[in-house]
């Protein structure tokens, strides 16, 4: 067997959030199987940067997934965070797509039932530079 492809070879590595980046959208993870010792700074994947651009932010102590250059935590990337038996997924619905957020504000999309749901703690703002039409079979304001 070849030292030097095993050394090269990528790992997959789970970790937990120590240090975030926004502006860069970065992380610094800290890895349990190599003495909780900080990474360097590694890129975090997201769906679109290019013409489209998304925007997720992980929080520190965030359980995440990483894949490494390497057995080292010098190079690689977060692919993303997971859950675990400390946190549960928001939804067990395999029919609905949940964001929840930590001030209580949901976002859910009922895809067998055709229904969007949205519940927020605070305010709403919709802008638009053109036109807004709403249309429904039926709108109740109160």
């Amino acid at each position: 067997m070849n030292n030097k492809n095993t050394e090269n070879a990528s790992v997959a590595r789970f970790g937990y959030i120590s240090d975030y980046d926004a502006e860069t959208h970065m992380a610094r993870v800290i890895f349990p199987d190599k003495d909780n010792l900080p990474s360097a700074w590694l890129p975090v994947v997201i769906p679109n940067s290019l013409r489209n651009k998304d925007e997720i932010h992980l929080d520190i102590n965030e359980h995440v997934f990483c894949m490494m250059m390497g057995n080292g935590i010098e190079a690689g990337v977060v692919i993303g965070a997971i859950y675990d038996n400390k946190n549960k997924p928001p939804e067990s619905d395999k029919d609905t797509r949940k964001v929840k957020f930590e001030d209580g504000t949901e976002i859910l999309y009922d895809r067998k039932n055709h229904e969007l749901k949205i519940n927020c703690v605070g305010n709403i703002t919709i802008h638009a530079d053109g036109n807004m039409k709403i249309s429904a079979a039926r709108i109740d304001l109160n």
